[in-house]
């Protein structure tokens, strides 16, 4: 009887956990490495990642909401709106500057991210090398 139990609450668990959307993906638009050397002789980096406009749905009042399209609107997330995707998108940014400063022989001794910059939908690290 337990067994049975423990298996039909695992079930639905797992049921329920399935079901949940999926995290949405950023489309990256841009991406750009910006590297000098600042006045005490420290070369510096601006990492700008941009990703692509979600255009903002509509729902069109004039006529009755389904319910379907309510649940769509009430889960569409953009950059510009959502602190979790702008969390994701620092987290992506940081791992492209990680293969961008690789590729370019830049800071090959490691670096320090001191700044973030966030804009609608892009974010910006800025750091020195060590």
């Amino acid at each position: 009887m337990i067994r049975a139990s423990l298996l039909i609450g695992g079930t639905l668990l797992l049921s329920a956990c399935s079901s949940m959307p999926d995290a949405p993906v950023l489309a990256v638009e841009s991406q750009q490495l910006h590297q000098r050397v600042n006045g005490k002789g420290q070369d510096e980096f601006a990492f700008v990642v941009t990703v692509k406009a979600t255009p903002q749905m509509k729902l069109d009042t004039s006529k009755p909401v389904s319910r379907r399209e309510l649940k769509r609107f009430a889960e569409q997330q953009r950059v510009e709106d959502s602190s979790e995707l702008k969390l994701q998108l620092e987290d992506e940014a940081v791992v492209r500057l990680k293969k961008a400063l690789k590729e370019a022989r830049y800071c090959e001794s490691g670096y320090k991210i001191e700044r973030v910059f966030w804009r609608d939908r892009s974010v910006q690290l800025r750091g020195i090398c060590q």
